[in-house]
């Protein structure tokens, strides 16, 4: 998302806004202070949220979060709806607001073994009429355990969104998801010449944070959560935002539903492959199946230098990946439900085609 050289700009600009001093706060036009604070407040954001190595303390951050709040308290006409100071919002309806998704959102097939593997790859295979010996390329991804979450941005701000649902329609929960710092407020879809699309993702809490939450409420004589999953879940739909965001909730982004450019035209197409789109959500600030932990195990080492995504060569490389996986699986800081594999070519996807209920390009 960011080059070494703009990375190097934005921590100097950090540091130089950090040694301010509070009498010069003012000193240059309010509207040049507001960009640049709001400029390495999402630096920061993406460096700590979304790729775990932040570069200064959360004292640091807070001091240049303060200091954007009292300009824009004393220059409203600048606060802009995706500043860092505006993640959380006014409370939702007491009566969530149901949506229409833009593409529905279909449910997964299941496997258990390699053999179910073995008898999706050859479905495919027939399914696209290819030849019976040849390989498919797949892409294998966590099959995170959380509350499945529907993004839409256009002119490259996020105007919605919302639960699953039904797979047709959700509940808005807008308010509540601009308080995960691992959701961007503003990307750059534009850049690439996308004016509106739609992203389907999972909110999940960590496994050390969900324990830290269920000891809290036990010392507080509340209920225990059940799982993290419960947790997540529902904190998506809790009334108040404020208290949405003291869940601890993370998002990852893992597909790129519907894209067009400012004509409508569907640009969904241009992209080749689903790692390819996967790339690009990386590239703009999304945390993404790529980014995710890795796993750190003292007794012996994870398979696959601990990375939980590959793109697979054939069927028999993802059943290797998917078993070696396995083992690790509880080790993972994040809750899972196995393991999720794709067809990678976005053409192939197309002509898989879908059932009423499921993709047939994809089993988990």
């Amino acid at each position: 998302m960011y080059s070494a050289e703009e990375q190097r700009h934005l921590y100097d600009l950090s540091k130089e806004l950090l040694y301010t001093p509070q009498a010069d706060l003012f000193s240059e036009p309010p509207a040049e202070r507001v960009e640049d604070l709001t400029r390495v407040l999402r630096y920061h954001e993406w460096r700590y949220y979304v790729g775990n190595d932040p570069v200064i303390s959360d004292f640091e951050y807070d001091q240049l979060y303060k200091q954007l709040q009292t300009i824009e308290e004393a220059f409203p006409t600048l606060i802009s709806p995706d500043s860092p100071t505006q993640r959380v919002g006014k409370d939702l309806m007491e009566n969530a607001v149901q949506v229409e998704h833009l593409e529905p959102m279909l449910s997964l097939d299941n496997s258990y073994d390699a053999e179910d593997l073995n008898d999706f790859d050859e479905s495919v295979k027939k399914l696209c009429k290819l030849d019976p010996d040849g390989d498919v390329e797949y892409c294998v991804e966590p099959k995170y355990d959380g509350g499945t979450i529907v993004l839409v941005y256009e002119n490259d701000r996020l105007v919605r969104a919302a639960t699953r649902g039904d797979g047709y329609v959700g509940d808005e929960i807008t308010a509540n998801i601009r308080t995960l710092r691992t959701v961007p407020l503003q990307a750059g879809f534009s850049a690439k010449g996308i004016q509106k699309v739609e992203l389907r993702g999972e909110a999940l809490i960590r496994k050390e944070v969900f324990d830290k939450i269920n000891q809290a409420r036990q010392e507080a004589g509340e209920t225990l959560f059940a799982n993290p999953r419960n947790a997540a879940t529902g904190g998506l739909r809790m009334k108040d935002p404020k208290e949405a965001a003291e869940r601890g909730l993370e998002a990852f982004l893992y597909q790129l539903g519907y894209a067009v450019d400012a004509t409508g035209n569907d640009i969904h197409t241009n992209f080749h492959s689903h790692d390819e789109s996967i790339h690009l959500l990386a590239s703009l600030g999304f945390k993404t199946p790529l980014a995710e932990e890795k796993i750190q195990d003292t007794q012996k080492a994870a398979p696959f230098g601990g990375l939980t995504t590959k793109t697979c060569k054939n069927i028999t490389e993802v059943i290797e990946f998917c078993q070696a996986w396995q083992e690790y699986r509880d080790e993972y800081p994040y809750e899972l439900d196995g393991m999720v594999v794709k067809v990678n070519s976005l053409e192939l996807q197309d002509r898989c085609g879908s059932t009423s209920h499921h993709p047939r390009w994809a089993i988990a």
